[in-house]
């Protein structure tokens, strides 16, 4: 037992003298784990250990951080951003980040995103993937959901793929009701700012749209980054091309955008985010046409890396593409979701 305390203590010596060859995570309660800092977000490290599965604990619970092999991108709740090494602090819950040019001290509280952009490119995706399926035999009718997520982040750049649809099956007919998918591309210039374009397809038999395909440009920033709250918001110009059920094309349609996401998180068992997220469009071409996108996800963690989740959507057209059709459309899917980093 004397051996082993030693051995921390020598640990903890070098830590303090930052010595350390691997990522280190020193805990409030003593113990010492050595792996690689996989990333922090909303009060959350994820950390992969020597010899163990990845393991996730929260940040009020360490007390300090060592990383001093690789350059981290490190987001404030008070919107600052700063790239450089983890450096162990002295004082309870809080680190060093050594930029090159100075090092900073930062509590850990105060630590939104942490995370290294000079892994392997395999190393720095992330995303989700849900399916859903509902059934009833008095009308034989299945109802089928699916979406997924697919994120890159690198040094002062983000891509996100995005994905979902809903489908009916009538006896041995398949029809695609609703269909989204968007690729996104951020730049960050300054702090939390980012410049942003992306490419869209969507799809809403509902309210008579067979296709429509969108390209847009912008300005957005990410607003809020607190330990338990993650929103941002983007504002620019959309161009479309639309097709409707009928099958008549719109040629070329400009509209002003604006879209908001808000991201609750709850990391006390039971686990639960809570995501809302809207946009909105007006039109330049079309005069008095508005457009609404919205959907809303719940969303608890029932085992490691697995959720349960509900979602509602809307949608909303003042001037659909098919005159005198339904100008709102609804719903709610619901499925299981995994993640993976």
């Amino acid at each position: 037992m004397k051996s082993i305390t030693i051995l921390i203590a020598l640990l903890y010596v070098s830590i303090a003298n930052c010595q350390v060859i691997k990522d280190t995570i020193f805990f409030t309660n003593g113990s010492l784990v050595i792996g690689k800092v996989l990333k922090v977000k909303l009060g959350v490290i994820t950390f992969d250990p020597d010899d163990a599965n990845d393991i996730t604990v929260q940040m009020r619970k360490l007390k300090t951080i060592g990383a001093t092999t690789r350059v981290f991108r490190v987001e404030t709740i008070f919107h600052q951003v700063y790239f450089g090494t983890i450096i162990p602090h002295h004082e309870k819950n809080a680190i060093y980040v050594n930029t090159g040019i100075d090092t900073v001290s930062l509590k850990l509280e105060y630590v939104s995103i942490l995370y290294p952009f000079d892994n392997g490119v395999m190393q720095r995706f992330s995303g989700t993937a849900g399916l859903g399926f509902s059934y009833t035999r008095s009308s034989a009718v299945g109802r089928l959901n699916f979406d997924a997520t697919i994120r890159y982040v690198s040094k002062n750049s983000e891509v996100g793929l995005a994905l979902s649809g809903i489908y009916t099956i009538y006896d041995s007919l398949f029809s695609r009701d609703k269909e989204d998918l968007a690729l996104k591309y951020n730049y960050y210039f300054v702090r939390n700012w980012f410049a942003t374009t992306f490419l869209a397809y969507q799809r809403n038999l509902e309210l008579g749209l067979e296709r429509r395909y969108q390209e847009g440009f912008g300005i957005g920033n990410k607003f809020i980054t607190t330990r338990y709250v993650y929103s941002w918001a983007r504002t620019g110009l959309v161009f479309n091309q639309e097709k409707s059920t009928e099958g008549i094309s719109s040629g070329t349609l400009t509209e002003i955008f604006g879209q908001l996401e808000v991201n609750f998180f709850r990391f006390e068992k039971p686990k639960i985010n809570f995501l809302i997220a809207q946009a909105f469009y007006y039109s330049l071409s079309q005069s008095g046409r508005f457009r609404n996108d919205g959907t809303m996800n719940v969303s608890w963690e029932v085992f490691k890396n697995f959720y349960v989740n509900f979602g509602p959507y809307n949608n909303y057209d003042s001037k659909p593409p098919v005159k005198g059709g339904p100008s709102f459309d609804y719903g709610v899917v619901f499925g299981i979701t995994y993640k993976f980093y």
